[in-house]
């Protein structure tokens, strides 16, 4: 029984990362799925980069709804977290704007550019539990206090949020286009409304 309990408890966390994936590949077109996945594996590989130039040692990693939750081995600075948080979208940013140069002789390549910048810019959005949620956090305690901090943070992730949701249903009901910010709005929903304590 004690086994049974542990296999499960192994098993469970990966399902919604299972499914995730699944349904990616169900309702994207299969190379698109798959630049999606190489941009959030590299948008994860820039956050664990960053911990190990840090010198923060190796980050324990936990699989959550549609991707993974990095945690500090050891407690960081707010100029740690602030770096460790904007790795991540650097690290689609980045290889998203090479690859737009080369979009004009391929255009997979400038596909895969879009995909690598909007899951960067995405991801700096201030909505709590995401990166630009985190590093907003970093900026504003060393300044006015955790308390305070968390406080504004709090607000302003509430407010990106309604404004983010507002211009992306707009964005469908116009153009039909927005589709995957609107998902990605929607689950930023069910997110806690400030990020746990060095998790990323």
């Amino acid at each position: 029984m004690r086994r049974m309990r542990d296999v499960c408890a192994a098993i469970l966390p990966w399902l919604p990362v299972s499914l995730s994936v699944y349904f990616l590949f169900r309702f994207v077109p299969p190379y698109r799925a798959v630049l999606l996945l190489f941009a959030l594996l590299s948008h994860e590989g820039g956050h664990i980069a960053a911990f190990f130039l840090l010198g923060a040692g190796v980050p324990r990693i936990r699989p959550v709804s549609g991707g993974f939750r990095i945690a500090a081995p050891t407690p960081l600075s707010y100029r740690g977290e602030l770096l460790v948080a904007l790795a991540g979208p650097a690290a689609g940013l980045i290889p998203g704007a090479f690859l737009l140069l080369f979009g004009a002789f391929c255009p997979y390549a400038a596909e895969a550019g879009w995909i690598f910048l909007g899951t960067g810019l995405s991801n700096l959005i201030p909505i709590a539990d995401h990166d630009g949620g985190r590093a907003l956090f970093c900026l504003l305690a060393p300044r006015i206090g955790t308390a305070k901090g968390e406080r504004v943070a709090a607000f302003l992730s509430y407010l990106s949020l309604f404004v983010s949701l507002s211009l992306s249903f707009s964005l469908l009901y116009a153009f039909g286009a927005g589709f995957y910010f609107t998902v990605f709005c929607l689950f930023s929903l069910l997110s806690h409304p400030l990020p746990g304590d060095n998790f990323f």
